[in-house]
């Protein structure tokens, strides 16, 4: 018995080494690639992105903006003076920063006019966030320049209620003007963000890894800001005018608010003409200009950053133990954003020419160890994302149609029932015999054997004339003539509501203003309104190029890796792993550039240039009309060409390094005939 128990125990100690093992697979992106990346990413935004616009914010308040009217050289050597400046920067840069971080969206989404821009970004939920982080760091960092200098405060009476013993709770509009300002200017800056799209990272395959042209730059920058600040200040400027003398009386005519709001505000009311008020507050008015000139600066410089440094390439593979699982393994990420990176350092790998990265290449076509391979989960994942790039392409940039239901069910053969035995229906006793005058009676009014022959030729009638050859015309109107209460369709069954009281009174509201804007403006300003309007609603042909294309770069990358991976396979594949995917890789790309090129053609005959008879008859707004076609068209092909190019460029170098190797592959008919005009040019 102990001689049985030891043979077990020794039987189970030694294992066979000749099972199926089964083969690793390619870890996920977020457990090997995007880590790294994030690390890369945090670094950057620390060392470069928050101490460059730190010591840029402490620089610009210290020389431009100052709690007193003391010395430069005073405000170089004073701690307070440098303390003031690094709480201005905590409190009215680094929210933005953090904001625009936080809210960063990895892929566009256009709209082909400004209207439609704003709807969309007014849709999301992140929008109202973005409009309070500015509002509240503008106001915060007005705070921190109003407590640091008293002696600014008091010239220029900003105190909150106005010195009056007979209405102490009058509000100072100095400070409500300031504030106001403020909010204004920190809005109207999220909303340029917001049509710019400096929420999403612009994206560039050429990027500097030094931008040494920020400082070359900064005059520009100032210029563009002052403008934009002197635009919105007197856009502002109007707009509290127009409320000063048209909303507030309204305001104070209503009973509820009336009783809220006079005890604070009556005195605006009484002033004077609003017109002039300005010329009596410069002093007000240039501290306001120059505090949000320096707040709107700020944070543009802070953007311009984000955008210079984070977008930058990130090579991260090398680092690790296994390169190329770590780069596959970030290809095959399901977020843009880090795909953008994987595939710049894939295509840095697939274009070097060095010792090393040959190397890595053969290690990457000749891999046995994964299951799939690490080039057949690299194809596959570059495949897909051209393939759905490309559908969005012919779709131009609309979402995809939504899937069919699916079908349903055919209920089950229901299995006849097996014959039984038929139950006697009939008398069985012998009935009793009945007068002759009965029996007539009966039979007359039973199943006598004439009704039963009536009724079997009856049948046989109706059976024959189903049967008969009736021509559609008679069916329709046979048709017709059975159906003549129609069915109630949806249409029909939708009760038509009236509209509510809110929908009513602002359907008033905005009928009366249309008239009274047509009976009683000016011309000039029915014309403003009318070109600023056609402006919010035209449709732009580029951004209509740039809807169907919201990821071209990305495309542009994938396609400039693929290629170059191909060609160095030719000397650098040693199993032939590569070759078998060459008929997929040229039939997509082939595919893509006839769909590129074929929206190209149609974008270019939309601009027609202007004839002798317009140039001769000089009319400006034809003329006009012509010039943005064309500036629209042209920005149009730069961003189709962004693909087209690519894709020219990568088969070009296919056909050009393989040659008359390319006649093994059996093309279908119209990628044959697009391939050959390569073959030929080359």
């Amino acid at each position: 018995m102990i001689m049985v128990e030891y043979s077990r125990t020794m039987a189970a100690s030694f294992t066979s080494s000749f099972y199926a093992r089964p083969s690793p697979t390619v870890p996920p992106a977020s457990q090997s690639f995007e880590p790294l990346v994030k690390a890369v990413l945090k670094r950057r935004l620390n060392r470069n992105v928050f101490a460059f616009s730190a010591a840029f914010s402490l620089a610009s308040h210290i020389l431009f903006w100052s709690s007193d009217d003391s010395s430069l050289s005073m405000r170089l050597f004073s701690p307070g003076t440098w303390l003031v400046a690094l709480l201005a920067w905590i409190v009215g840069v680094l929210p933005t920063i953090v904001s625009r971080k936080l809210n960063l969206a990895a892929h566009h989404t256009v709209a082909p006019s400004p209207r439609e821009t704003l709807a969309s970004a007014l849709t999301k939920s992140n929008t109202f966030r973005i409009f309070t982080v500015y509002t509240a760091s503008a106001l915060l960092l007005l705070s921190l320049h109003l407590y640091s200098a008293p002696g600014i405060r008091e010239s220029l009476d900003l105190s909150v209620f106005v010195k009056s013993k007979k209405h102490p709770y009058y509000l100072n509009g100095c400070l409500i003007f300031l504030v106001m300002a403020q909010g204004w200017l920190a809005l109207s800056f999220s909303l340029r963000n917001i049509m710019r799209e400096r929420f999403v990272p612009r994206w560039s395959r050429n990027v500097p890894s030094n931008p040494s042209n920020l400082l070359v730059n900064l005059p520009l920058l100032l210029i563009t800001i002052g403008l934009f600040t002197l635009v919105t200040f007197t856009a502002y400027s109007v707009v509290f005018g127009l409320t000063r003398v048209i909303v507030l009386p309204i305001l104070l005519r209503i009973p509820l608010l009336q009783s809220l709001l006079r005890p604070f505000t009556a005195h605006f009311i009484r002033g004077p003409w609003t017109l002039v008020l300005p010329l009596r507050y410069l002093r007000l008015e240039y501290r306001t200009v120059l505090l949000g000139l320096v707040t709107l600066v700020n944070w543009e410089f802070a953007d311009i950053l984000f955008d210079l440094y984070i977008p930058q390439p990130i090579d991260v593979s090398h680092t690790t133990a296994e390169p190329n699982v770590t780069l596959v393994s970030g290809v095959t990420s399901a977020d843009l954003f880090f795909l953008h990176f994987a595939y710049s350092e894939l295509r840095n790998l697939a274009t070097d020419s060095s010792p090393s990265s040959s190397t890595r290449r053969i290690s990457l076509f000749s891999d046995q160890k994964y299951s799939p391979s690490l080039w057949s989960t690299l194809t596959r994942a570059a495949l897909l994302r051209l393939g759905h790039d490309y559908q969005t392409f012919l779709r131009r940039g609309w979402p995809a149609p939504p899937s069919p239901p699916p079908p349903v069910a055919t209920p089950a053969a229901t299995i006849p029932n097996p014959p039984s035995t038929p139950i006697i229906r009939q008398p069985i006793y012998k009935p009793p015999q009945q007068s002759p005058l009965a029996r007539v009676l009966n039979s007359l009014a039973s199943d006598s054997d004439l009704s039963q022959a009536t009724e079997e030729v009856a049948k046989e009638v109706e059976t024959v004339a189903k049967e008969a050859h009736v021509p559609e015309l008679f069916r329709s109107v046979a048709a017709s003539a059975t159906s003549v209460v129609p069915a109630p369709t949806a249409a029909n069954s939708i009760v038509h509501k009236p509209p509510t009281t809110l929908g009513s009174f602002i359907l008033f509201i905005r009928q009366s203003f249309c008239g009274a804007l047509v009976k009683y403006a000016p011309s000039w300003s029915r014309d403003t309104y009318r070109q600023l309007n056609e402006w919010l609603v035209r449709e732009r042909i580029h951004k209509r190029a740039e809807m169907s294309l919201p990821n071209r770069e990305l495309d542009a990358l994938v396609i400039e890796s693929l290629s170059a991976l191909v060609c160095a396979s030719l000397t650098e594949d040693r199993y032939g792993v590569v070759q078998r995917d060459i008929l997929r890789i040229l039939e997509a790309f082939l595919s893509f550039l006839q769909a590129a090129e074929d929206y190209q053609n149609e974008v270019r005959v939309l601009y027609v240039p202007p004839s002798p008879e317009e140039l001769t008859q000089a009319d400006s707004t034809v003329l006009c009309q012509k010039e943005r076609t064309r500036v629209e068209v042209a920005k149009a092909s730069e961003t189709i060409n962004v693909v087209v190019d690519a894709l020219k460029s990568g088969i070009s170098d296919i056909v050009r390094t393989f040659g008359d190797k390319l006649s093994a592959f059996k093309f279908p008919p119209k990628t044959a005939k697009k391939l050959q005009s390569f073959v030929d040019y080359i």
